[in-house]
């Protein structure tokens, strides 16, 4: 079991490099293709929408993103420091499509906000591994 932690600034151009992270780590237990682009689309997803909500509050802490690849799951939290109600009106879809890739979605009241705290899990099959 490993646990992988990032800290990104809130800015677009930083939603690249927590993906291809993500991505790493997911292969590395061994996920199909099929679930390695869910991985990979739900972290940009979940990330762009933190961005999304510091630069709406002007926050300007770190977005954590921490990957753990606990016994037969792997488990993904996404955390940001946005104040309350600026997610905006993409923050619905953006949650919604993300609920359709990991195996589950927990979204949670974080820090200084509603919904700062987003956590994800796949779980990861005997044969996966």
């Amino acid at each position: 079991m490993a646990v992988v932690a990032l800290r990104i600034p809130p800015s677009a151009s930083h939603v690249r490099t927590a993906r291809l992270v993500a991505v790493a780590v997911a292969r590395r237990l061994g996920l199909d293709e099929v679930r390695l682009d869910e991985v990979r689309l739900a972290v940009g997803e979940v990330c762009a929408r933190a961005v999304r909500r510091c630069l709406a509050s002007s926050v300007t802490l770190p977005i954590s993103v921490v990957l753990d690849d606990a016994p037969g799951e792997l488990r993904i939290t996404v955390t940001d420091h946005a104040v309350r109600g600026s997610g905006g009106p993409d923050e619905a879809v953006a949650l919604a499509l993300v609920g359709g890739l990991a195996d589950t979605v927990e979204v949670e009241e974080g820090p200084s906000g509603p919904a700062g705290v987003v956590r994800m899990t796949w779980r990861v099959a005997q044969s996966e591994r």
